[in-house]
């Protein structure tokens, strides 16, 4: 039957989408981690720049940086299903504060702030993927258990119930051609 190879497609489809979806989750649990590191470690350079300064020098220094980010948008494809990728085309970080009466932490947070931006691009890409990954499951799922519950058991229900009509009419032609036999052989 028709809804049958359906509902065994769909459940493949489900079983390859739960596969990619764990891997997926493994892969978010390990940007994640790379990006809690960058962001401790930029933080740990900015708070060192902030202490070792005054807040106006700070935020002088701050104001200073010139940033220019370009960053385009792909998809891909997983199972037919369209997966937004983040694409760092250019990043530009123009230093124009004064180099004496700042700290040497900003120079190295300013030079790790490509990585960190670009590591931030890969979670987001990541958990957006994850997201779209699993709504996919749940209406795969719900196709599945609509076919399983509801639309396989109906049509087997209508089958066994033709099924049950054509051998009773069936019945009953034979019946009927049997007591035609039987009139005919009495006369």
């Amino acid at each position: 039957m028709l809804a049958q190879r359906g509902h065994k497609l769909l459940e493949d489809k489900l079983e390859e989408l739960l596969r990619r979806f764990l891997v997926l989750l493994k892969e978010v649990e390990d940007v994640k981690e790379d990006f809690y590191l960058k962001t401790q470690k930029m933080l740990e350079n900015l708070l060192y720049c902030r202490i070792t300064n005054s807040k106006e020098e700070f935020q002088r220094s701050l104001l200073g940086v010139r940033s220019h980010i370009t960053v385009g948008v792909a998809t891909q494809r997983i199972m037919n299903i369209k997966i937004v990728m983040f694409i760092l085309k250019e990043i530009y970080l123009d230093k124009q504060y004064d180099f004496f009466t700042t700290s040497a932490q900003l120079d190295l947070a300013i030079a790790k702030a490509g990585e960190y931006i670009q590591s931030l691009l890969k979670l987001a890409q990541l958990l957006k993927a994850l997201e779209i990954v699993s709504y996919e499951i749940e209406r795969t799922r719900r196709r599945v258990n609509a076919l399983e519950y509801i639309l396989i058991p109906s049509i087997s229900q209508t089958i066994r119930f033709i099924t049950q009509k054509l051998n009773e009419l069936e019945r009953g032609n034979l019946i009927r051609l049997m007591r035609i036999k039987e009139i005919v052989r009495s006369h």
